[in-house]
């Protein structure tokens, strides 16, 4: 699996956990940074991968 799949999937897995949190009213502090890990993650994959295609 290529950096670039595998950032889309956390992108995929966070908007999937942002839904859930606010369909059950738990958006909270943990819910919060869940999220920023996994974009967080995310950007760093796919820069990995983008970088890596180019050079």
């Amino acid at each position: 699996m290529t950096p670039i799949y595998a950032a889309a999937g956390l992108l995929i897995l966070a908007q999937i956990l942002g839904i859930y949190a606010l369909v059950t009213r738990k958006a909270d502090l943990i819910f919060a940074f869940t999220m920023v890990v996994i974009l967080v993650a995310a950007i760093v994959l796919g820069g990995y991968g983008v970088y890596h295609r180019l050079h």
